[in-house]
């Protein structure tokens, strides 16, 4: 009753979370922009650290033994998790991303698996987490809440969740915390063999104990010394027409599915949103210093992969692109940029039934879409930045039977590091 009576009242505020949310956005916006003499060297910590995820569960799932319909407990799991990421604006706000790294159950049948999987959020601080403080936080985040019954398909929702909590950080730059997530969508249209549909739900609530190490990598190079340094550096590379140069990415992508696809559609005990693999993000760009504007060529081997019930379906891309995009100002060090892309993709649709092939379809196709995201910049001419891409795919129709197995999707790669080795080699002639 108390577990209910909870969810009803996180529920009836959640309107009222999104609206602060916004405000504190727009409150950290206006901080970036007329904060004209906080230190840009001082804006982003990078950090590291551990995460303890207990997910309680109290409902029931179906399944079938011995040709029988029995329900057996949904079980409550613990799943330790990777943290990384970095606190932003002076310390008000804060972007992570959570990776498991298993998924332990308590108690329950092992009959169903269900996890929050990778979780990637912001996290919004009123008051500033300061040294030997603590300071409450609210934050979201967008995630795929999964499940799997047995031999069923893995089910996705993909949504946006909320959070709140409490963070302490010791004077050796060592932060606790301690949250509450909520998850909106949590009930799922299961099937249990290729016929019987059954209604499944999972608790919406998480709670997580985490801790992380701040680095600042950044706070040297606000000093004197250093600014000479990166000032010897622009003169130089401009005086040897280095200022427009070359850099080399490697990061990794995700692909996440915006809409049903009519092809994987068509059986209705199939996942029809299919979840993609992280796979790495590769990238050979040319910077021009003036317009502060990039091209670049990136490659990603993309694939998407599901089977339930004797039946597979794998449909993979090889994506090689065109990105033109250009910078649009420089916040204290936080520099978002937007573009597009064309691009070469070469398909490959598999499908079996109980091992057989019913499709090997292989296809060509002239890609096009939106790129966006932002580069962390410690100056004009650092010879590493982090930078975060995301890519928005269109459907492009492409067809097997009549019905489309391509559908709209957002490629998300949360870090990827960027190198100028002209600009190395520039930092090295000088030190």
């Amino acid at each position: 009753m108390l577990l209910t009576n909870w969810v009803f009242f996180v529920a009836s505020i959640q309107n009222a979370m999104q609206k602060l949310i916004l405000f504190i956005l727009i409150v950290l916006l206006q901080n970036s922009l007329f904060a004209q003499k906080r230190d840009r060297y001082r804006f982003a910590e990078t950090y590291f650290g551990l995460e303890a995820e207990f997910n309680p569960q109290q409902n029931s799932f179906q399944s079938f033994k011995n040709g029988e319909l029995n329900s057996k407990q949904i079980p409550t799991t613990f799943s330790p998790r990777v943290l990384i990421g970095g606190t932003h604006f002076w310390g008000h706000a804060d972007f992570y991303i959570s990776l498991p790294l298993a998924n332990i159950r308590i108690n329950g049948n092992n009959g169903v698996f269900h996890t929050n999987s990778v979780m990637t959020g912001f996290r919004c601080f009123p008051f500033k987490l300061e040294a030997t403080s603590i300071k409450p936080y609210v934050g979201f985040g967008f995630h795929s809440k999964t499940l799997r019954i047995k031999e069923s398909a893995l089910y996705t929702n993909w949504q946006w969740y909320y959070e709140g909590g409490l963070s302490y950080r010791n004077a050796k730059n060592r932060i606790f915390g301690l949250e509450l997530r909520y998850f909106p969508q949590t009930k799922f249209s299961t099937y249990i063999d290729r016929e019987y549909l059954t209604q499944t739900e999972l608790s919406p609530l998480s709670v997580s104990l985490t801790y992380k190490k701040a680095i600042d990598f950044s706070r040297s190079s606000g000093t004197e010394r250093y600014q000479r340094f990166y000032q010897r550096m622009k003169e130089d590379l401009k005086e040897r027409n280095k200022l427009n140069t070359y850099s080399v990415g490697v990061g990794a992508s995700a692909l996440i599915p915006l809409e049903k696809t009519e092809h994987a559609s068509r059986l209705a005990f199939f996942n029809d949103e299919i979840e993609g693999k992280i796979t790495v993000d590769l990238s050979l760009g040319y910077y021009h210093h003036d317009w502060d504007a990039a091209a670049r060529l990136s490659y990603r081997p993309l694939r998407q992969a599901e089977e339930a019930h004797d039946y597979s379906y794998s449909l993979n891309r090889h994506s090689l692109a065109l990105e033109a995009f250009k910078f649009i100002g420089d916040y204290h060090g936080f520099v978002p940029f937007v573009g597009s892309y064309v691009s070469a993709d070469y398909y490959h649709l598999q499908e079996k039934d109980q091992g057989q092939q019913l499709t090997d379809l292989h296809r060509r196709n002239l890609g096009y879409g939106i790129v966006f995201g932002w580069d962390i910049r410690f100056s004009e001419t650092d010879p590493l930045i982090l930078r975060t891409n995301l890519r928005y795919n269109p459907d492009y129709d492409l067809t097997k039977g009549g019905l489309s197995f391509t559908a709209k999707n957002l490629e998300f790669n949360f870090i990827q590091v960027v190198i100028y080795p002209e600009r190395f080699k520039t930092q090295k002639k000088l030190n």
